[in-house]
């Protein structure tokens, strides 16, 4: 099935307006998401950001592409929550949101594509600690010290 009709179909089937520069926009992030480790969408609140890759998972899938997705608003919690933090009496690990979804992803086999979406305002707390996974290294390296190598299946 041809990306750009399996789009069209999911606009149909979720009762959505088939907007062209929607469907140009999704395909533009299909042709990112295979070349980066990290994209961000960018627009005001209401503008479509949310639907582009809601239709572009639903029609990967037509594709027959399975895509998992892990999605969070790190703006909603506390730094400690969304990456994970040492119980400083017990010396204890405790895995944040995002770490788990770290961690979940890397046990997938290659042939599975997951995101993990981070959907929220861009604040530079929490998305510094994404840098060493957005450049060529794909590597989260979390408040412990431990790494997480991320593979080509995950964006």
């Amino acid at each position: 099935v041809d990306l750009r009709q399996a789009l069209l179909e999911t606009c149909q089937e979720m009762n959505l307006e088939v907007i062209e520069s929607q469907i140009r926009k999704a395909l533009e992030l299909h042709e990112q998401l295979q070349q980066r480790m990290g994209v961000v969408l960018v627009g005001p609140s209401g503008s479509g950001k949310s639907i582009v890759w809601r239709i572009l998972r639903s029609a990967l899938a037509k594709c027959k592409q399975t895509v998992k997705q892990y999605t969070m608003n790190p703006k909603a919690m506390p730094r400690t929550q969304l990456l994970g933090h040492i119980d400083m009496d017990t010396r204890e690990w405790s895995d944040g949101v995002l770490t788990n979804s770290a961690r979940q992803v890397v046990r997938e086999t290659i042939d599975v594509h997951s995101w993990i979406i981070c959907d929220g305002d861009i604040d530079p707390e929490w998305i510094e600690s994404l840098n060493s996974v957005l450049d060529d290294n794909r590597l989260l390296t979390m408040p412990s010290g431990e790494r997480i190598q991320f593979g080509p299946n995950i964006n």
